[in-house]
């Protein structure tokens, strides 16, 4: 047989025995069940991007819900679910006050991976999104339901997971209140994202309703041309720290402590491009993990004119009395392929090459948010399969 032909034959047939062993190596592993309460309220796109890579980590380990199947990415959780984006048809599903005692009791476990909602600007117009922050609320927010299933959860000492907009618009001040005594928690009322390219000649995709308020604050002025970090208040207050003017570096750090890497198997140090709120945390909780911004005097001066540090916490951990993890980023949304969950290794392979490309968010999920959520889950598992 000729060698032309022979060569691309047998690296051919390598690759599917290797694909084929990857998927084997993974089918044959245990299944493990743990009955999780998924609650994303964010959910414009048929994606489900706000939950797709926390239910990537399920489906790869193999957790399996009390009926012995796997989780359904568009399915298993709670919040907004789109059925016909041309129609805007959508429905929704939340907990009702008498549900609250025997859903809790059902579920080992919670995550809140996103309540910020969807839009009127999101939902009925299309790639209209960046034309302003907040328009009339379709549905989103916690409410008071949200937050006793939470009371009720703590009370009976079952592993709670939130992150980023936990609190923030459009939940009330009274709820975010609330829930800031019930885990220890004081939001300062900042968010913030880093850009690439603040110049908006440059960048077509940077958000034009940061430039608008910007301009209304500062005489009609928008003088940046390098990456940088925005920062946004509750009140609509905008900081802008650009690189090389307030900034030596301008992405985001997240410092892990050394107990936190060797724990988790995580970096020391990662950069994180995402979105993320400044909270704080008290003598409660223990902070494994803080935000950094690598700012000159020029920066830390900014900052402080708005009693702001360029340190602050990025994973926050209870694990006491009850269990308890808070996320100060939007560590969930990273946009997978939900079928390479089902090869052993993937995890690993994806790691050695995320760090490829310019601004690769992806580099923080495989790995810094796959391993820590891996981890949590696999601990929290062992600790439960004992009480079984």
């Amino acid at each position: 047989m000729n060698k032309k032909i022979i060569v691309p034959l047998i690296s051919i047939s390598s690759l599917l025995i290797i694909v084929f062993s990857s998927w084997f190596a993974w089918y044959i592993n245990p299944y493990k069940s743990l009955k999780v309460y998924i609650l994303d309220k964010t959910v414009p796109t048929t994606d489900r991007r706000e939950h797709k890579s926390f239910n990537w980590i399920l489906n790869h380990n193999n957790y399996i819900k009390e009926d012995g199947k796997r989780y359904n990415v568009n399915e298993d959780y709670y919040g907004f679910f789109p059925i016909n984006l041309k129609t805007n048809e959508f429905d929704f599903k939340s907990i009702r006050i008498h549900e609250i005692e025997d859903i809790a009791s059902t579920y080992d476990m919670c995550y809140y991976t996103d309540t910020y909602g969807v839009y009127y600007n999101e939902w009925y117009i299309q790639n209209a999104r960046d034309e302003q922050p907040v328009t009339n609320k379709v549905y989103g927010g916690l409410n008071q339901n949200d937050y006793l299933f939470l009371k009720e959860m703590k009370e009976q000492e079952k592993l709670i997971i939130t992150e980023f907009n936990f609190y923030n618009a459009p939940t009330n001040s009274l709820i975010r209140e609330k829930l800031e005594d019930m885990f220890g928690l004081n939001w300062s009322g900042w968010t913030g994202k880093y850009f690439s390219n603040l110049d908006t000649l440059k960048n077509n995709d940077f958000p034009r309703w940061i430039v608008r308020l910007y301009k209304e604050q500062n005489n009609n002025q928008w003088s940046f041309e390098n990456e940088g970090i925005v920062l946004v208040h509750k009140f609509g207050t905008l900081a802008i720290l650009e690189s090389g003017t307030h900034l030596t570096s301008g992405k985001p750090l997240i410092h892990s402590n050394l107990e936190t890497t060797k724990k988790f198997g995580i970096p020391k140090s990662i950069e994180y491009l995402n979105w993320f709120d400044i909270t704080f945390s008290t003598e409660q909780n223990n902070i494994l993990a803080n935000f950094q911004f690598n700012v000159n005097e020029k920066g830390d001066s900014l900052l402080r004119s708005y009693n702001l540090q360029p340190v602050f916490p990025a994973i926050i951990e209870h694990t006491n009395d009850y269990m308890f993890y808070y996320f100060g980023g939007d560590f969930a949304d990273n946009n997978v392929n939900m079928s390479s969950a089902y090869f052993e290794g993937y995890h690993q392979f994806a790691s050695m090459f995320s760090s490829i490309g310019k601004n690769n968010s992806m580099e923080f999920y495989w790995k810094y948010y796959n391993p820590l959520m891996t981890k949590i889950l696999d601990d929290y598992y062992r600790t439960i399969d004992k009480k079984n």
